[in-house]
């Protein structure tokens, strides 16, 4: 129960914005990022400490609840009322909804509440929440701090932590990982009631902010995200945010853009924390941004651009300088993701290489015939279409990999192919009518939404999992798509369109490859243990036998030596379950940067009774049957061809 202390937190900060406030979006716009920065605050400040325990969270949410409760009922006067009353009317006046419009309503909260279903019955088990999402979470519990620790993959460590701090806090405060996946959900709330905001802004009726709104709820990559502990819609809210405060600073006076620019540096702040992919999303808004105030304000321009700037560095400034002190650089360890190569020819390569990613359809002809055409295209530019240097997986393909029924159900790499095709109808509807381009700020926003996906191609190394990258792409272009619709001459038109992609939508929400709900083996029936193992199956059986091995040796203090893809947070479950002590667990022998960490208090003392050692395929031919550590010689005891035991 005490995890509704954050999200009623949350609610007082909306109740004390929405009081002088005619739509109660914008109110849930500015009060999820106020609260975003204080939930970074809160973390940033009791991991200085190492008090991020039950008890100091707990009363931390309480204290700040109860001031923002006082603060409400200090500031509650009876012309405050009279005027939320006078608004309240108009409201009810300006939303009067023709019956298609509450139809389309109600098929957006079913989507939203059967994927909130999902996220609540079913635990995390995406793959790299397996390997560090979930497990740097259960690290900052036992270390009571977000500080860096030895570990044997480090962007356990240096990968960018808001959604994990949330994750973090809901955990602590709920004793277990029921509510991690909310995260996500409640990201993708933020963008459907953010789009339909932006739409507002871009010149929308009702009509227009209701379409851009199912179009974002209907997105397949964000359905099966939106119940798992992955970070892109986070990442997605953060930037619709920025680009709904950068639209406000433009349509308001002088007067309010020094607090807009306090908006849009956090709100940018926020997506940088959130995932390194933001840079990619938020880099053209900050560029139409500085060029409006450039033309507004003439050399006043540094006032707003320097708060963007200093908002955005403070928000990141704890974890920026965490990395900096391991890794010689805030931004962490250098990836392999980076195009080692440019030009336009690349580019032209990844655009096509990206928008691939959406076109895979169940017909293997289909396929095969998009597949050859890119091969040619690319002989005409003159790129290899395998080039290791733009290439991040070994092969390019036109993904395939569909079910039998003809749904992939994979977050990892799902396509939005009604909605590319949509958006490509759309745009050249734009084109051609020239009553749309007149719209306010249109055209612009039009462009900056297609230079994030322009820059992302022209920097990032083409691989089979993009497409959950493109999330915050398809999101943020939903309320163009939401304007083009509603001003279609052919109302119906534009009413069946998004009936179709209510419909289409349906599949992606009960049939989700890892947490289905129409399936033999589907969340309801399955067991949660074995939920945990839905991406690999196979290791449940042994990690089940070796957990059970160490509890029968009662031994609580569990050394780690997983190698670089240690999927270990089941770990973390299992050995939590049915151990009475206090369970301690940390990485040992490491071998890359993080090994410097091992020489601090908190881990040169450590002795583990037990290693657990995952097999690599290097190690499965020849088995060590001896790990030494701290100069104690541990042996094989307990073996299984994934997993290996080892006794002091």
């Amino acid at each position: 129960m005490f995890i509704i202390l954050p999200l009623i937190s949350l609610i007082a900060i909306f109740l004390l914005i929405n009081k002088n406030r005619t739509d109660w979006r914008e109110s849930l716009i500015l009060a999820s990022t106020y609260w975003g920065i204080l939930l970074t605050g809160i973390t940033e400040f009791l991991s200085l400490f190492k008090l991020i325990t039950f008890g100091w969270i707990l009363g931390t949410w309480g204290l700040t609840w109860i001031i923002l409760i006082y603060i409400y009922f200090r500031l509650n006067s009876q012309k405050t009322k009279t005027l939320e009353q006078n608004h309240s009317s108009q409201v009810n006046k300006n939303f009067k909804i023709i019956s298609s419009i509450n139809l389309l309503l109600c098929g957006v909260g079913f989507v939203v509440a059967t994927v909130g279903l999902i996220a609540i019955i079913a635990p995390p088990n995406n793959w790299d929440s397996m390997d560090y999402h979930m497990s740097r979470v259960a690290y900052w519990i036992q270390n009571h701090s977000v500080a860096h620790y030895p570990t044997s993959y480090t962007p356990q460590l240096y990968q960018n932590p808001w959604s994990e701090f949330v994750i973090l806090h809901f955990q602590i405060l709920s004793g277990g990982d029921y509510f991690a996946n909310l995260v996500q959900w409640l990201s993708m709330i933020g963008c459907i009631i953010g789009v339909s905001l932006i739409a507002k802004q871009l010149g929308a009726d009702l009509r227009g902010q209701v379409f851009s709104a199912v179009v974002t709820a209907t997105i397949p990559m964000g359905i099966l995200q939106a119940s798992s502990t992955q970070n892109d819609y986070v990442i997605a809210f953060w930037v619709v945010c920025l680009a709904y405060y950068l639209l406000s600073t433009l349509q308001a006076e002088k007067s309010e853009i020094l607090t807009n620019s306090f908006n849009i540096g956090s709100s940018t702040g926020l997506a940088i924390l959130s995932k390194g992919s933001a840079y990619f999303y938020v880099f053209p808004f900050l560029i139409w941004f500085a060029l409006s105030q450039i033309k507004r304000l003439r050399w006043q321009a540094w006032k707003p651009a320097l708060i963007v700037g200093s908002i955005s560095l403070l928000i990141n400034a704890g974890h920026y300088l965490r990395n900096y002190n391991l890794f010689a650089s805030p931004l962490g360890e250098p990836s392999g993701y980076s195009n080692e190569v440019f030009g336009i020819n690349i580019l032209v390569s990844n655009i096509l290489r990206n928008i691939a990613l959406h076109i895979g359809t169940p017909i293997g002809l289909w396929n095969g015939i998009a597949n050859k055409l890119i091969k040619i295209i690319h002989i005409f530019i003159g790129v290899d279409v395998n080039d290791p240097r733009i290439t991040f997986s070994k092969t390019f393909f036109v993904p395939g990999g569909w079910s039998t029924i003809g749904i992939p159900g994979n977050e990892n790499s799902a396509g939005n192919l009604v909605h590319l095709a949509l958006i490509m109808i759309c745009i050249t509807i734009f084109i051609t009518r020239k009553s749309i381009r007149k719209k306010s700020y249109i055209f612009d926003y039009l462009i900056t939404t297609v230079s994030t996906f322009l820059i992302f191609c022209y920097l990032v190394k083409w691989q089979a999992w993009n497409s959950r990258l493109h999330l915050p792409f398809f999101v943020l272009i939903s309320p163009f798509v939401g304007v083009v619709l509603s001003k279609l001459k052919k109302r119906k038109i534009a009413i069946i369109i998004v009936m179709l992609l209510l419909v289409s939508s349906l599949p992606w929400v009960f049939f989700n490859r890892y947490r289905p709900i129409i399936d033999s083996n589907n969340i309801f029936q399955a067991s949660r243990i074995e939920q945990y193992f839905s991406n690999r199956p196979y290791l449940k059986t042994t990690y089940t036998g070796a957990v059970e091995f160490l509890n029968s040796k009662k031994c609580s203090n569990i050394g780690l030596s997983m190698g670089n893809d240690p999927w270990e947070y089941p770990l973390w479950v299992l050995l939590q379950q049915n151990n009475q002590k206090i369970v301690k667990i940390q990485h040992i022998n490491v071998t890359n940067i993080s090994a410097i960490l091992e020489k601090e208090d908190s881990y040169k003392d450590f002795q583990p009774c037990g290693i657990i050692s995952m097999e690599t395929k290097k190690s499965k031919q020849k088995k060590s049957q001896e790990i030494n550590f701290q100069g104690k010689i541990y042996v094989r005891s307990w073996d299984s061809p994934e997993l290996g035991v080892f006794i002091k």
